[in-house]
């Protein structure tokens, strides 16, 4: 059985290096609840303790805890209600991911999906070749984070969210552009 869609959890996506981190940390500065990005965290511990749960050594893993930490932030997420949670990506980033990777389908997740409901319009951040740059956690080329953002706008549709795409530009012009569409 579906739940009905929350409220007060509002994903903000988009492929790597886009400026969804900055735009939710500016959020939080302007005394937004929010939520961190579930895939980062995973990376970085992953790297931190040695471990091998990461996109470039034990992929399925990597998925596997990404999807867990996505529904303990949805959980955290929720215990705020009713104040507007603004969340660093969703449970249907990892199906994407899951997409791009080419890992088999994982029912426990399409489960999760229709259990762990965001608001049903999520905002979704353009790629921007002039911001983008790696890191330890972000490898990915330019060009795969354009193609993980085609995938993301076709996996957000197909899990039921309406995606309201935010124009580049400054931080606080892309923060407006959501608080104005929330009526916040």
């Amino acid at each position: 059985m579906q739940t009905p869609y929350t409220s007060n959890l509002v994903v903000i996506t988009g492929g790597p290096g886009a400026g969804k981190t900055t735009l939710i940390d500016h959020l939080h500065q302007r005394g937004y609840d929010t939520s961190p990005e579930a895939a980062r965290a995973v990376i970085e511990e992953q790297i931190e303790r040695g471990g091998n749960a990461v996109p470039w050594q034990d992929n399925e893993a990597y998925a596997g805890l990404m999807a867990r930490r996505s529904i303990r932030d949805w959980k955290a997420g929720m215990e705020c209600h009713p104040r507007t949670v603004f969340c660093d990506r969703g449970l249907p980033d990892t199906l994407a991911h899951r997409h791009l990777s080419k890992l088999p389908e994982d029912k426990a997740l399409l489960g999760a999906i229709k259990t762990y409901r965001y608001r049903r319009t999520a905002f979704i951040l353009p790629p921007w070749a002039e911001i983008y740059k790696t890191d330890a956690a972000r490898t990915q080329t330019f060009a795969e984070a354009v193609r993980t953002y085609v995938v993301l706008c076709r996996t957000y549709h197909q899990c039921g969210y309406e995606l309201v795409e935010i124009r580049k530009g400054p931080v606080e012009q892309r923060a407006a552009q959501i608080l104005t569409r929330l009526k916040l």
